[in-house]
């Protein structure tokens, strides 16, 4: 099909209609974080600060047929050997659900677990006023690889040494536990489910070569924008939020700008 989509670009729609518009093979990472369906708070965060306009409100079934329809389209536009970088967590209200969701995808979708990363974070939730919940200062990014390319897909660990007796190739440590911050800051009341530039980094640094395209469906304030210009990749994104894309337009330009003034 003919690409109408453009590279560095953030669209303001839904991300099933910005991947209808690529053309196939088009990018070489997925880095996101979707929505982690907080249901059991009535009316989902759209009146709480956490998103301005998406509601977080689907039921459990409704949110995996969801997510499987949106892995059945990365398939499409992902090229060989390309991986997803899923940050999805758990919450208080449905604390199964990202392990619901991971066998799920699994079981119907062409993609599988080649690995999974714990991010620690500087600081955690819920804070300490619950007498039962422990508070979270970690999270998990799921790398998620078709499972016809487990023993291919793209990743930095080159060789370190090979063993003269027995040929054997030892490859350079990258371990699954990254510390890095929460987020970048403020986001004007926009977007308070961010992670951070400082995040994307250090998995660009496993995963993503000079020149690489990103995609982000949920690229809300353009964290994962921002650390493609940091970066020296390429990004493509879609937001629902008109005011989130103005921002992330805006943080992107002044990211550019502060590059070009070194």
């Amino acid at each position: 099909m003919e690409n109408i989509v453009e590279i560095n670009k953030i669209y303001n729609e839904d991300c099933f209609v910005t991947m209808s518009n690529m053309e196939d093979n088009l990018v070489d990472i997925v880095m996101t974080s979707p929505p982690y369906n907080m249901t059991a708070r009535k009316g989902g965060y759209a009146d709480s600060g956490r998103y301005d306009v998406y509601e977080d409100w689907m039921t459990e079934s409704e949110y995996i047929d969801f997510t499987i329809r949106l892995f059945n389209n990365f398939d499409r536009v992902i090229k060989e050997n390309g991986v997803v970088l899923y940050n999805f967590s758990y919450s208080i209200e449905n604390p199964s659900l990202p392990y619901k969701l991971v066998a799920e995808i699994v079981d119907k979708t062409e993609w599988c677990i080649a690995d999974t990363i714990m991010w620690k974070k500087g600081s955690g939730l819920p804070f300490p006023a619950n007498e039962r919940r422990l508070s979270r200062n970690w999270e998990f990014v799921w790398v998620f690889v078709r499972k016809n390319e487990i023993d291919t897909f793209k990743c930095n660990k080159g060789v370190k040494s090979i063993s003269e007796k027995t040929g054997q190739k030892y490859y350079n440590v990258f371990y699954n536990y990254i510390e890095a911050k929460n987020n970048d800051g403020k986001t004007h009341g926009l977007n308070q489910a961010t992670y951070s530039t400082d995040l994307c980094t250090k998995l660009f640094d496993i995963y993503a070569d000079n020149g690489y395209v990103v995609y982000d469906p949920f690229m809300g304030t353009g964290t994962t924008a921002n650390a493609c210009v940091l970066n020296g990749l390429n990004y493509i994104g879609s937001e629902l939020s008109a005011k989130q894309c103005e921002y992330a337009e805006n943080r992107i330009n002044e990211s550019k700008n502060n590059l070009f003034s070194l």
